[in-house]
């Protein structure tokens, strides 16, 4: 089954979706819309574990928007199938990197529509990182 990535931001969320082990950027929501809209897509696309992005501060500590991001999801569990697995990922600097990879493109574009784009780069992330886990064994 597919898994779905959250790029939390209180105005907006940035989702990404795996299939065959590859991240696609797949849309961004109204923070406001998410509780309405998240559980039919789950439903859809028969979603069965969620990577969270979870910001810490460069050092580590946990940051604002890391206890944010916590208590979105605490909201989520609350609201999705019990049985759905949730894995916190490190998502510093995805942002950073999805401007990066979007340098070419005008500046508003770029920031308007980097949640996804960050949100597939976070998922990548954990998905490689899996790969490399299962290789190493």
């Amino acid at each position: 089954m597919p898994t779905l990535a959250i790029d939390y931001g209180t105005k907006k969320i940035g989702l990404a979706i795996e299939v065959e082990g590859i991240a696609f950027p797949l849309a961004i929501i109204a923070t406001k819309e998410v509780f309405s809209s998240l559980p039919k897509l789950i439903k859809e696309r028969k979603i069965d574990m969620i990577v969270i992005g979870i910001a810490n501060h460069m050092d580590g500590t946990t940051s604002d928007q890391a206890n944010r991001t916590r208590e979105f999801q605490k909201k989520l569990q609350n609201i999705l199938p019990k049985d759905m697995k949730y894995i916190e990922w490190d998502e510093r600097l995805t942002t950073f990197e999805a401007r990066s990879s979007m340098g070419h493109i005008g500046t508003k574009f770029i920031r308007d529509n980097i949640d996804d784009v960050a949100a597939s780069i976070l998922l990548q992330s954990y998905l490689d990182s899996n790969k490399s886990l299962a290789f190493n064994s």
